[in-house]
Order: C-alpha cells, then sequence, then structure tokens
C-alpha cells in the first residue's frame, strides 16, 4: 500500500500537467483547503469555548459542579488543541501545495522539452527519409530505362526471329 501511494505523489505532477493545471493552480487549490482548515479550527474552538462555557454555568450550584466545570474545561481545552493541530496541517498543506505546484512546473517543462526533442528529431527522420525516397526514385528510373531498352532488344530480336523463320536466335554467353 505504501509502494502505490509513493507511486501515486509521484505521477501527481505529470497528471495535473497532462490534466491542464499548472503550478499557480495547485498551490492556489492548496491555499483554499488550507484557509478551510484554519477556519474549521477556528469554529471548533469557538464551539468547544461555548459549549465548555454553558456546561460550567449550567453546573453552578449543583451536586455535580466539578464534574461539569472539569468537563467544560476539558472541552475548551480540547476545541483549541483541535485548532492548533489545525492550523499547523494547514501550514502544512501550503508548503506541499508550494513544493507540489513546483513539481508541477518542472513536469510542463520536462514535457514541453521532450516534445521540443522529438520535433527535433521527426524533422531530420524525415529529411533523411525524403532523401533516401529521392535516392530510390532516382534508382527507379534508371532501371525503368534499362528495362526499356532490354525490351526494345527482345522486341527487336523477336521481330527479327518471326521474319526469318530458319535461323536460330543467338544465344548471349
Amino acid at each position: 500500500m505504501r509502494v502505490r501511494a509513493t507511486f501515486s505523489l509521484l505521477l501527481m505532477p505529470l497528471a495535473m500537467v497532462l490534466w491542464g493545471c499548472g503550478g499557480e493552480q495547485v498551490e492556489s487549490g492548496a491555499n483554499a483547503t488550507a484557509r478551510g482548515m484554519e477556519r474549521v479550527g477556528g469554529a471548533m474552538e469557538s464551539a468547544g469555548n461555548a459549549v465548555g462555557h454553558r456546561l460550567e454555568e449550567a453546573g453552578k450550584g449543583t451536586k455535580l459542579e466539578k464534574v461539569t466545570t472539569a468537563t467544560g474545561s476539558a472541552l475548551e481545552a480540547g476545541g483549541e488543541k483541535t485548532h492548533q493541530v489545525l492550523d499547523k496541517g494547514a501550514e502544512k498543506v501550503k508548503d506541499l501545495g508550494v513544493s507540489a505546484g513546483k513539481a508541477v512546473d518542472k513536469a510542463g517543462e520536462k514535457i514541453k522539452q521532450m516534445e521540443k526533442t522529438a520535433g527535433e528529431k521527426l524533422k531530420d527522420l524525415k529529411e533523411k527519409a525524403g532523401e533516401k525516397l529521392g535516392e530510390l526514385k532516382e534508382k527507379a528510373g534508371e532501371l525503368k530505362e534499362k528495362t526499356a531498352e532490354e525490351l526494345k532488344v527482345l522486341k527487336d530480336k523477336a521481330k527479327d526471329l518471326v521474319n526469318k523463320p530458319d535461323q536460330k536466335p543467338e544465344q548471349k554467353d
């Protein structure tokens, strides 16, 4: 499973480039996610404080005052801790967004370089193929001329043979 996750992370920049995303878009998405995490952390802390205060207020003057006060304080502390954890997570997401953006840009540059290199190689191949085709066409023309000459000679010999039925045809050595 860990190998798949690592492999996926390595292919992610390439997928982003092929999908049409640039490094700035990846960073923007990561920043938006981080802002959302920060807001959620703030909301969790606020909710923890509100519930903790209400619980403490509800328990005042009752037999469970100590328990409700302790529980309220724990909820407040939990909300604060959750906010801190989400803030730290948001910072990590921002940092990863920058790294991923750079990786996407780098992958895009590599793909452009590969396209350029492949284009140059294809152009060279086309030129070489054109030269070879020209040579083959020239040789085919020469063969056609030789064949036409040979056919003419054979035609003339065949006419001579038809006109002189008593003679045997000449043999070449």
